[in-house]
């Protein structure tokens, strides 16, 4: 039994072909009370087959995709400091991110947390917080470069960008304006490159 969002899916890319139900059935050599069907989330595998030979796209990318658990986005980033446990209030501090986990190991440094910001999360460990990664993975610091930014959308840049100085995030490039978005860009305590923005008006 497909799902409903498999359906909308369907629905959604035969539109964008500026088909009709009718259309769909000619071309995937169906009726088209099965193709109504399928849009409603109700088919077998050999209908779904025969509807993404029609519409031209991989048979896979007609299920449902899995979903994150809740309060997950689909993507997080994670981020290994050297000093894990000074790197996570000072990004508190800082940055306004809240820990809502926190996993200490040997040392007292946190080996896993989870700091959210809004609906943002991202993950920080310690370098050495796996073996299988250890000395994979190495903080900006180690190297004296940083080979990624994140980029955080923020409610007000003026108040976050005072907040990061204040709590002595190395600022990299201050407040202006371009393609679409106010942003700067700073630097965390162990180098770790941050782009804070917010959009503004085209």
């Amino acid at each position: 039994m497909e799902t409903k969002q498999t359906g909308e899916r369907i629905r959604s890319l035969r539109e964008r072909k500026a088909w009709t139900q009718q259309h769909l059935a000619d071309a995937a050599s169906i009726s088209p009370r099965t193709v109504q069907r399928a849009e409603e989330g109700v088919m077998s595998a050999e209908t779904r087959a025969a509807i993404a030979g029609a519409l031209d796209v991989p048979v896979e990318s007609l299920a449902t995709p899995a979903k994150p658990p809740p309060g997950w986005p689909r993507i997080t980033p994670t981020l290994v400091y050297e000093d894990s446990k000074a790197a996570i209030p000072w990004l508190e501090r800082a940055f306004g991110f809240l820990a809502r986990i926190q996993v200490p190991g040997p040392g007292g440094q946190i080996v896993h947390s989870e700091l959210v910001l809004g609906d943002g999360v991202i993950m920080v460990g310690h370098v050495s917080w796996s073996p299988s990664v250890q000395g994979r993975m190495v903080s900006p610091k180690s190297i004296g470069k940083t080979t990624q930014s994140l980029f955080v959308f923020v409610d007000d840049l003026d108040e976050h960008f005072a907040r990061a100085k204040a709590a002595g995030a190395e600022i990299v490039q201050g407040i202006e304006s371009g393609y679409g978005f106010r942003r700067y860009r700073a630097l965390d305590l162990e180098g770790h490159e941050w782009c804070f923005a917010v959009k503004t008006e085209e």
